[in-house]
């Protein structure tokens, strides 16, 4: 009889395309097509809006049990709604197939394109508010839900509870990130800042987060006022 109780979990399977590599397991053999034509269908839009390219193929993993990989992103005990994340010169993300608690099969394939636009920006400066960081892949992405955006902003404008850039610069917290529903404060944050001023002083922004005046010619109170008229025009 054979045990296969302790058969290593591995990523066997292997597809390559212009720009990038997939590794995977058979259990994803059918989404596999859609994540690299959603990426390569991405490429060229994201790397002309930052005017940064990749020097060599980008790395991508699927993990088909999530379990696997909240462990090759190095956090084993990461909320159950995780969808990826970076590792060291690649991408990770979970399966299309088996989606995490909250998502579905196009907001996971969709986090790839929200992973490689974390790459692209942390080329251009990769010390800027968390904020600004998911906010552009969020919005570049549209990896997440329009309604659970659109229920968020309108509660916290009812509510008087809207965070200030601070409250969501969380740093390397992305449990309290979360929390604060930051995914969808900073979704609209950039989409404010791309309407109003292009993306020309979006990039001047991400090499230059702190110097608000300079880019905007606003003062960072100034310019989360304008964000806030933004949203009670564009949500309420």
């Amino acid at each position: 009889m054979i045990d296969n109780t302790n058969e290593v979990y591995k990523l066997c399977m292997r597809k390559e395309t212009e720009q990038f590599i997939i590794y995977y397991t058979q259990a994803d053999k059918t989404c596999i097509d859609k994540v690299l034509h959603i990426l390569e269908e991405n490429y060229s839009r994201i790397t002309d809006k930052f005017n940064q390219k990749l020097q060599e193929k980008l790395t991508i993993e699927i993990h088909s049990e999530h379990k696997e990989l909240l462990k090759a992103l190095g956090f084993p005990n990461a909320p159950k709604w995780v969808r990826g994340g970076i590792g060291v010169g690649k991408i990770l993300i979970a399966s299309p197939l088996n989606p995490p608690y909250g998502s579905d099969f196009d907001g996971v394939v969709k986090t790839a394109v929200h992973e490689f636009i974390h790459i692209i920006v942390n080329k251009i400066n990769s010390n800027i508010p968390r904020w600004l960081n998911e906010g552009i892949a969020s919005y570049e992405a549209k990896d997440n839900n329009e309604n659970w955006i659109r229920k968020t902003i309108i509660n916290g404008l009812q509510s008087n509870s809207i965070p200030t850039f601070k409250d969501l610069d969380t740093g390397e917290d992305f449990e309290t990130f979360f929390k604060r529903d930051g995914y969808q404060y900073a979704y609209t944050i950039v989409e404010s800042l791309v309407q109003e001023f292009g993306y020309d002083k979006l990039n001047d922004f991400v090499k230059t987060p702190n110097d608000y005046l300079n880019v905007f010619g606003l003062t960072e109170i100034q310019l989360q006022d304008k964000w806030m008229e933004f949203i009670r025009r564009t949500y309420q």
